[in-house]
């Protein structure tokens, strides 16, 4: 009866969640270490109905041509800049503010007036993941 119990905790233990409501067998980014460097939307990796945002660094590959490609550079002193695409083609960074949350693994870009939050479900040196969370 022992060995059953003991069975059936070992089963049961691996479907448990985290305290933050991640699964044990799915690592969620605890750090930003990997987060500040310059990173690049590589739009061509997405799947067509995945809400996820992949983000690439900047010397990662060589993305093709595009109208506009999404950037974003964190700095470690809680600064970034954001590529703004601007009505005329003439786009250019913009300054902001950035705040990771490693408890809930959530990302808040703040643009002057205006803050974006996203759930970050993968963070590497190669890769940002981004989904983005609705007010």
């Amino acid at each position: 009866m022992k060995i059953l119990l003991l069975i059936v905790m070992l089963i049961g233990g691996s479907y448990l969640l985290a305290e933050d409501g991640s699964s044990l067998t799915s690592p969620k980014p605890k750090t930003p270490e990997y987060l500040c460097q310059r990173w690049v939307h590589s739009f061509e990796e997405q799947q067509q109905a995945d809400k996820d945002s992949i983000y690439r660094p900047k010397d990662f590959k060589e993305f093709p041509g595009s109208r506009f490609r999404m950037q974003y550079i964190f700095y470690k002193n809680g600064d970034c800049e954001w590529y703004y695409l601007s009505p005329d083609d003439a786009h250019h960074f913009k300054s902001g503010k950035w705040r990771f949350d490693p408890r809930k693994s959530t990302l808040q870009i703040i643009k002057s007036d205006i803050t974006e939050s996203y759930r970050v479900t993968e963070l590497t040196k190669d890769m940002l993941r981004i989904a983005p969370i609705e007010p």
